[in-house]
């Protein structure tokens, strides 16, 4: 089982989509455009980007993540784009061009190595089209590995408990481990992944090198400037 496969389901629920991410996204990619969410999940941001307006597809690994998006994609009636495809976020380059790629819910630390980054980062450049831009949200890893914690708040409804729990190996990554209690049907799933933690001057060097220009950090979606004690940072690079 992929560990996601044990909240596809209940995603939605857990991540609900943020109007003022809609609306940070829409300030920094003007209509029309195409868009690209790598690391889509179950398809909420596309979706809810593309009734603002947008051809947009996304990318993401999980087939039963992306099951569900394509679900909710068929009943939308639609003139413009809006699909989803079980892919690595790396292959970008063959989904054609696009102007802006957005990189949102800590999907980054799941690339394995440094190589791996560099390869999605200079395909990102290269999927982008002229003044086109590359946003990324990513936990403040440069905090949590000084601390070497992360105190994830659990998520309880009537259906079911969610926890998750970080584990600092002695190779500098992270064993990130979700843990799913069912209520309804009074079971217990758990599972992990290996997360490749990023930090600040790592996602400087990447942009830098792979031809960005304009980089800026937020600490939300209201342009807030980002600090050293951010939970998660915003990045935004043009091309």
């Amino acid at each position: 089982m992929n560990v996601y496969d044990l909240i596809a389901e209940h995603y939605s629920e857990l991540f609900p989509l943020e109007a003022e991410k809609l609306d940070f996204i829409r300030r920094l990619c003007p209509l029309p455009g195409r868009l690209c969410d790598a690391g889509c999940a179950t398809g909420d941001l596309a979706v809810g980007l593309h009734q603002r307006g947008y051809d947009i597809y996304g990318l993401d690994l999980n087939a039963k993540m992306i099951g569900i998006a394509k679900e909710k994609a068929s009943g939308i009636r639609t003139s413009g784009e809006l699909a989803f495809h079980q892919a690595n976020i790396a292959d970008i380059l063959q989904f054609g061009t696009c102007n802006g790629v957005l990189c949102f819910g800590n999907t980054l630390p799941h690339l394995p190595d440094e190589t791996a980054l560099r390869h999605f980062f200079s395909a990102v450049y290269q999927s982008l089209q002229a003044h086109g831009i590359f946003i990324v949200e990513v936990l403040n890893y440069d905090r949590i590995l000084a601390e070497k914690k992360m105190d994830f708040k659990d998520k309880e409804t009537d259906a079911f408990i969610f926890k998750r729990r970080y584990d600092f190996l002695p190779d500098g990554n992270i064993k990130f481990t979700i843990e799913f209690i069912d209520k309804q049907h009074n079971t217990v799933g758990s599972d992990f992944t290996v997360l490749h933690p990023l930090q600040r001057q790592t996602l400087l060097a990447l942009f830098e090198q792979a031809g960005f220009q304009s980089v800026a950090s937020y600490s939300d979606y209201n342009f807030t400037e980002s600090h050293a004690e951010d939970y998660a940072v915003v990045y935004t690079a043009k091309k």
